[in-house]
């Protein structure tokens, strides 16, 4: 009588294809992480740079309209990984007033530039 072979467990096959798969995952998922932190880090970045740019327009409001110039590149004082240049288009009323703040990322330097128009009254 012959007897029936029965295997239990699994082949080398299977057993490189779920390894495959687990390893393509795992490394899906650190890079999706990677990616997300980076995101997260650069978000933070504008953020900040938004702030700074809204405070030195703050301070523009408050500086009488014939001593308004331009300035810059200076580092912020309490951020000073971050530059603020002052542009004012001088010899007309209203003036427009542009403030760039810049900071250095990975690969170059990147910036936000906020724009109001002030006025002589």
């Amino acid at each position: 009588m012959i007897a029936d072979k029965k295997s239990s467990g699994f082949t080398l096959l299977e057993v490189l294809l779920a390894l495959l798969l687990l390893t393509g995952s795992v490394v899906a998922i650190c890079w999706a992480h990677s990616t997300g932190m980076y995101a997260s880090a650069d978000i933070e970045n504008v953020d900040l740079a938004l702030n700074i740019a809204q405070a030195k327009m703050e301070d523009i409001k408050n500086t009488p309209f014939a001593s308004l110039a331009d300035s810059g590149p200076t580092p912020d004082a309490n951020f000073p990984n971050y530059n603020v240049t002052v542009n004012v288009a001088e010899g007309q009323n209203p003036m427009q007033v542009d403030v760039t703040v810049a900071w250095n990322v990975k690969g170059g330097q990147t910036n936000v530039l906020l724009t109001t128009l002030v006025a002589n009254y």
